[in-house]
């Protein structure tokens, strides 16, 4: 009870839907475009243009508002807005790449408002300077952010009041136009996507509601009805005015005059007022959220400084977060100027709406049931999103894009390695997930074929410390692009957690190298009454093993075990491979491997596959051996062996050899550090084989679905 009084307490003391949404969203919709850039956009592309532009543009707002609407109604939003929803979605990582770049637009955000302020300034006192005056302009700005975000907020109800008073003055005003409407532009002083770029930060501000969601009493529904309000009051106001413009005034005036706004209207106090107004509530707007996105950052530690950075005042403001924001917005107010810093704010901000865009459609397309938004739309809506913003960015400046992009992955490459944890859980694997149902239905449907084939290999062990002796034969025979199945069975369920401690240990060089890696681990009292029908179970799925990996121990019990082993999975159509591993050389050098080629054998094609495979990682000199009958046979078998290189496409250096004779004896005297030879018929003479040779061996029976020639 005392925790959902608390809660309740916060709720009311935080910024409600009109004064925490509504208001700063729309106010700063309605900033330094609409009144002085307005008017020469319409002159520029004329209003059928203005008109295209107005709707382009609110078509890639409304689908991002409609899309972050939709993620609100499906997650707890903290701190951070636009950051908070593609981290909660795409994880840490993709989160701060977007959010890093999103901080810094709204920076320079400040400093395009505040520029715009000092632009106007100047026009009515051209002897003071526009830096100067800037830079005081900001320092107020900065004190009162400062000071109170309430404080903030509350000043922008004076300010909505002066904007709804100075457009009813323009709405009155005179009429200076004697000719028909402009309907047409010169294209003069730009070309439409040009002048798209210039416009298109009138309408960013719809992000200011939802970045100040840690201080709302009810973030959710706030910044939805608050921003979709926004949205549609200012699509409204622009389209009017615009209209308004190409009626009261002359083109070339429109071109040529800035402030033909002031000359058009009928009380010009108001105009002014309403004018300085909207620009200041839009820099003081930002000033206030792009800190919180800085803090949101830094509270997840995706920043450098994040422990300074992430503080708080005794009244919960971001100090030191708004200290930084004020310090780079300052830089940029002395170093920029107003179309510039547009072009620049729009390729920023078209990059987080097409990533808001962008999550929402992976939410959909991957059919989790987590994502059950109160708020559902058509899936449309976000590809609408995410496209507009991507065909808009190119067409704006296709080298920045390029950039824009480079960065993004960049910054998303660095804080990959900071191994950041989310609490959350994000769409990630949901993607993934979705990516392999929709291969794995496709792969079922296409029958196989031997050339589709590459080692994956089921490795059976009793032990975990067992596989560190196979570890290096493992990952030669995998590696780049095999598949490894680690399987393993425990006597007791309270053990389970340290043996997949200890496999995790074993299986970490295989991970280190981006080997898929799976593992198995069952709970039974004797692992061999186990193993087929988990073999079984493993041959039945998709990306199952086609290859089973077993060692041969030196003691008489376990060998007598695995040969009853071998028995009893005579039936399952996989592969087999038993590695002998000599007790005094091991593998040797790695540097000689010696595949020895009984004349049609059914084992051959996997045995110069794996043979193929183990040369190419282990770096060895591969040698072709073939025992024949009598002398005789020697010439026209080595003929067929060097046809066989060539056909199976083996390594350039790969060598022949050619015995006549007893098998065991050239075995026992040939030198290599491995020997690949046909599973022997029984388990004597595999017995035999290993007893005589001189390094170790890895014998192999194929299931006969592979095939070396092709």
């Amino acid at each position: 009870m005392i925790n959902k009084t608390e809660n309740m307490q916060e709720k009311k003391s935080g910024l409600k839907t009109f004064e925490g949404v509504y208001t700063p969203t729309l106010l700063t919709i309605l900033g330094v475009i609409l009144y002085l850039r307005m008017g020469w956009i319409v002159g520029n592309v004329g209003l059928t243009g203005t008109i295209i532009i107005i709707l382009l543009a609110h078509v890639i707002t409304l689908s991002t508002a409609l899309s972050m609407s939709s993620m609100l109604t499906n997650i707890k939003i903290g701190a951070g807005g636009a950051y908070a929803i593609i981290t909660r979605s795409l994880g840490h990582e993709m989160g701060g790449a977007i959010g890093i770049p999103l901080y810094i637009s709204q920076t320079f955000s400040i400093a395009f408002y505040i520029t715009g302020f000092s632009e106007l300034w100047v026009s009515f006192f051209p002897s003071h300077s526009q830096v100067f005056v800037g830079v005081i302009t900001w320092a107020l700005l900065s004190a009162i952010s400062l000071k109170s975000t309430k404080l903030a907020f509350r000043i922008q109800y004076v300010i909505l009041v002066a904007v709804m008073l100075s457009l009813i003055s323009f709405l009155l005003g005179t009429n200076l136009n004697n000719g028909s409407l402009v309907l047409k532009g010169t294209f003069s002083n730009g070309n439409f996507w040009s002048t798209f770029a210039i416009f298109f930060p009138a309408v960013t501000g719809i992000l200011t509601g939802a970045t100040m969601s840690g201080e709302l009493a009810n973030p959710r529904k706030s910044i939805i009805k608050g921003t979709l309000g926004a949205v549609f009051t200012g699509l409204v106001v622009y389209l009017f005015v615009a209209y308004w413009f190409a009626h009261q005034a002359t083109q070339e005036m429109l071109l040529t005059d800035p402030s033909v706004i002031f000359k058009l209207s009928k009380i010009k106090i108001l105009v002014i007022a309403g004018v300085m107004g909207a620009v200041l509530s839009s820099a003081l707007s930002t000033l206030v959220s792009a800190p919180r996105t800085l803090a949101a950052l830094a509270e997840d530690r995706v920043i450098p400084f994040s422990g300074y950075l992430a503080k708080q005042s005794e009244k919960g403001e971001p100090f030191n977060a708004i200290i930084l924001s004020s310090v780079i917005s300052v830089i940029v107010i002395v170093a920029g100027s107003l179309d510039s810093l547009a072009e620049l704010l729009t390729m920023f901000f078209l990059t987080t709406y097409g990533m808001i865009n962008l999550v929402v459609f992976l939410e959909q397309i991957t059919g989790v049931i987590s994502y059950r938004p109160s708020m559902k739309m058509t899936i449309f809506v976000p590809i609408t999103g995410t496209l507009g913003c991507l065909s808009v960015m190119l067409l704006i400046n296709p080298i920045f894009t390029v950039f824009t992009f480079s960065t993004i992955i960049i910054l998303y490459i660095y804080l990959k390695k900071k191994n950041l944890t989310s609490p959350w859980g994000d769409v990630r694997g949901g993607i993934f997930i979705s990516i392999a149902e929709w291969a794995a239905q496709k792969a079922s449907s296409i029958p196989y074929h031997p050339r589709l084939w590459k080692p994956s290999v089921v490795i059976p062990i009793e032990n975990p410390h067992d596989f560190k002796r196979l570890s290096g034969i493992v990952h030669d025979l995998v590696f780049p692009s095999g598949r490894a199945y680690y399987l393993s069975s425990t006597e007791d369920e309270k053990v389970e957690y340290l043996n997949q401690k200890e496999i995790g240990e074993v299986l970490a060089p295989l991970r280190e190298d981006n080997i898929f890696i799976q593992e198995t681990l069952i709970t039974s009292a004797k692992f061999e009454s186990v193993l087929f029908p988990a073999l079984q179970c493993m041959k039945s799925s998709f990306l199952a093993p086609n290859i089973a990996l077993f060692t041969i121990s030196e003691e008489g019990e376990k060998r007598d075990k695995l040969f009853r082993l071998i028995d009893s999975m005579k039936g399952l159509k996989l592969s087999h491979c038993y590695l002998w591993l000599h007790p005094k050389q091991g593998l040797g050098l790695e540097r000689k491997i010696n595949l020895w080629l009984r004349d049609k054998s059914p084992n051959n094609d996997l045995a110069v596959l794996c043979a193929l495979q183990l040369s190419r990682n282990m770096g060895a000199e591969l040698t072709l051996c073939r025992v024949v009958k009598v002398d005789e046979e020697k010439k026209e078998t080595a003929k067929k062996l060097l046809l066989f290189i060539e056909d199976a496409r083996l390594p350039a250096n790969t060598k022949i050899r050619v015995f006549s004779g007893d098998f065991i004896k050239h075995l026992k005297e040939i030198n290599s550090d491995l020997s690949i030879i046909g599973m022997p018929p029984d388990s004597e003479l595999l017995t035999k084989f290993i007893k005589e040779s001189p390094s170790s061996i890895l014998f192999v029976s194929s299931s006969g679905f592979e095939d070396a020639l092709l």
